[in-house]
């Protein structure tokens, strides 16, 4: 019996077809990568929420950052101790969060731990506050040296330009602008130093009424490290420092002063 030869070739064909078809099912995308199939199949996978952290874990960090503004803010004076009962009290809290706290504050110097076990604020001396400010001194122009990219520190903000600004934003202002700078060191060490010195000074930026023309001074410095200008920045960290080193009986007096009044 002889078969049409077209037969064969209409199987053929079909076979091809089929088999092309068996192939583009087995494939998500023809035309993409494998490393570009895995990255839509990633992004087509059900996305899992993150898990909700334990209560005590949110009254712990509530708990450190509201003890972090307290200290920050100079309300608790010098040397003064600090109660776990009666802070847990006023936080509406048990004594283990605030213990907790206590302690990642001592890590960060803010705290200093007594003889008994008990906690109590660091005690600011004239020789303590001098250091502070060499140190500060100190890591700025080290970061200085190596930073690279001027311009993310951006331009000083306008109200700056008030003359009559008060010593929090003045304060709040310093710690911003040398941490942009050391932000912009390739060693990240000199972040990580900068802001734990910054926020041990704190206290004593906002006893700075001493130094005349604080608002113009950071405004002339953030403008001269802003623009790049290695040389110029350099001399007026120099002299920012060295304003408040030869001061700093006058600022130490003042915030102890100030202590004793509240």
């Amino acid at each position: 019996m002889h078969v049409p030869r077209h037969f064969f070739l209409d199987d053929m064909f079909e076979m091809e077809r089929l088999t092309v078809e068996f192939i583009a099912s087995l494939i998500c995308e023809p035309s993409s990568s494998p490393k570009a199939a895995v990255a839509d199949r990633l992004d087509k996978a059900p996305l899992h929420e993150e898990p909700l952290m334990a209560p005590e874990t949110v009254t712990a960090d509530r708990i450190y950052r509201e003890l972090k503004q307290l200290i920050l803010s100079g309300e608790p004076p010098p040397a003064a101790p600090l109660v776990v009962q009666a802070l847990a009290e006023r936080y509406g809290t048990s004594i283990a969060p605030v213990r907790d706290a206590l302690h990642r504050l001592v890590g960060e110097r803010l705290v200093s731990v007594q003889g008994g076990g008990g906690f109590a604020m660091p005690a600011m001396t004239r020789v303590r506050a001098y250091n502070l400010y060499s140190w500060h001194a100190d890591i700025v122009r080290a970061a200085l040296k190596v930073m690279v990219r001027f311009e993310r520190i951006g331009p000083p903000p306008p109200f700056l330009d008030d003359d009559k600004l008060d010593s929090v934003r003045i304060a709040d202002a310093t710690a911003e602008l040398f941490t942009r700078i050391c932000a912009c060191s390739p060693n990240d060490e000199h972040l990580d130093a900068i802001i734990i010195v910054g926020e041990r000074l704190h206290i004593l930026r906002l006893c700075e009424e001493v130094i005349s023309r604080r608002a113009q001074e950071l405004r002339i410095l953030w403008s001269s490290a802003c623009a790049g200008n290695r040389r110029e920045t350099g001399a007026a960290i120099s002299q920012y420092h060295k304003r408040r080193l030869v001061r700093v009986e006058q600022i130490v007096s003042t915030m102890l002063l100030a202590s004793i009044a509240d």
